[in-house]
């Protein structure tokens, strides 16, 4: 019975497998003809995308139909985090599990969801992560969560940074015409140079989590122009690296307060 459960396990396997990269094909050549009947797209950078090893895509998100413009860039099947909810909607859960979708709880560190991304990252996988964990309603990025910073360091995973703009007028904020027709908004997608998050900061010790998070949102603020910048403007960025490195010079103060005053009672101790 056991070798029967295998063999009928890797048989859903292999035909899940097959459905996944046929639909990547097809979405490969159906997306671009969807971009353009919305807006007026361009993509710049595409050949920066790695085509082997485990990567990670990091990118803004704006509207739903970012992924329909990723599916454009990508030049090899990949995988992302959806919310779980979606699994339990009939056909649904089933369609995206089927484009590589796999369910996380939003809002709480959700360690199975982080250990199949790494999994998949050192497999060799391409992971696409909205680091915001939701779509900005103002087109600025937000607060990336430590999540993407995390799986991206333990999985030793290449990270390319993306950045969208435009696809938050395709929908949500139309933009019309002097004869009140809708204008199709220019939607462009560039692609940033690959790079590995450091294992050592400037002390050579280990960075932070907020660290490489800011280093990871940072590498997409650049591609962007300064109004989608939001958080990861860089006076934003230096002001909040320049906090942090006092408030650690404050604590390493504390510690070695504590640590003489140890010593001093201690030796008080003895004396007497």
């Amino acid at each position: 019975m056991k070798q029967l459960e295998k063999l009928w396990k890797a048989f859903c396997y292999a035909v899940w497998w097959i459905c996944h990269e046929w639909l990547f094909d097809l979405g490969f050549y159906v997306a671009p003809v969807v971009g353009w009947l919305a807006s007026r797209w361009k993509i710049e950078g595409r050949e920066k995308i790695p085509l082997k090893g485990g990567v990670v895509l990091t990118v803004n998100h704006l509207s739903q139909w970012d992924l329909t413009f990723i599916y454009n860039l990508m030049p090899r099947s990949g995988f992302f985090m959806t919310k779980h909810e979606y699994f339990d909607v009939p056909f649904l859960g089933g369609f995206v599990k089927l484009l590589g979708a796999f369910p996380v709880n939003r809002g709480k560190y959700d360690r199975q969801a982080l250990q199949h991304a790494i999994d998949l990252l050192k497999a060799g996988k391409l992971l696409i992560v909205f680091p915001e964990g939701t779509r900005s309603k103002n087109g600025e990025l937000h607060a990336g969560h430590s999540g993407a910073a995390l799986l991206a360091a333990q999985a030793g995973a290449t990270v390319v940074p993306v950045a969208i703009t435009g696809t938050e007028k395709i929908t949500r904020l139309k933009e019309y015409g002097p004869d009140g027709k809708k204008i199709k908004p220019r939607v462009l997608v560039k692609v940033g140079e690959p790079y590995k998050l450091p294992e050592t900061d400037e002390q050579g010790k280990r960075p932070s989590l907020e660290d490489q998070t800011d280093l990871m949102m940072g590498k997409i603020a650049e591609l962007l122009p300064p109004e989608y910048q939001g958080e990861y403007a860089p006076a934003k960025l230096a002001t909040r690296k320049a906090a942090r490195q006092q408030a650690q010079a404050e604590a390493q103060i504390q510690r070695l307060a504590r640590k003489a005053a140890r010593q001093q009672a201690l030796s008080a101790a003895k004396e007497n």
